[in-house]
């Protein structure tokens, strides 16, 4: 079993509830307590999960070698970071339906802003505070993209070169 298929066994764990214990020569998912634990055999615990309130929620240590590995199995599995928690050092990832007629986008935060300014897409939605959410006018300026959320009031910034999930409806 390669990496990426260990991560989506982990990712299936946490949602069924199953405890397959799976493993390969780098990491290894174990469960202790009603909690599921993805475990770099050198690096120790990189990412847990379990059910909140029957809501399947997963904790990603942010610098860990996995990260982009794993972040694309829980995108895959329909979980999504918190955008306003791209700094942190572990990032909650929750499981959130994409709204039909949204298509979902992952790439690098600075072509999410180039789809967006070219008229690419419309209605641009981030995850953030457990929701999708619209955005405002998007600029972009000295490596960061500044992403307004209107109805929390607020402004999220990322590193133009960070990776991310989005939504937008393609224009025709």
């Amino acid at each position: 079993m390669d990496d990426g298929e260990l991560f989506a066994v982990f990712v299936a764990d946490v949602v069924n509830g199953a405890e397959s214990l799976a493993s390969n020569p780098n990491y290894r998912i174990e469960s202790v307590l009603g909690t599921w634990q993805l475990v770099d055999n050198k690096a120790g615990v990189i990412a847990t999960g379990k059910s909140e309130n029957g809501q399947p929620q997963i904790m990603v240590k942010r610098y860990c070698d996995a990260w982009e590995s794993l972040r694309q199995a829980l995108t895959h599995g329909s979980f999504f970071p918190d955008l306003a928690q791209n700094k942190a050092q572990l990032v909650p990832f929750t499981r959130a339906a994409i709204p039909e007629g949204y298509q979902l986008y992952d790439c690098a935060a600075s072509e999410m802003w180039r789809s967006w300014r070219r008229g690419a897409v419309n209605y641009v939605h981030i995850y953030t505070a457990n929701q999708w959410r619209s955005v405002g006018e998007i600029s972009c300026s000295g490596g960061v993209v500044f992403i307004p959320v209107p109805d929390l009031d607020k402004e999220i910034q990322i590193t133009s070169s960070s990776l991310m999930s989005w939504l937008g409806v393609p224009n025709a």
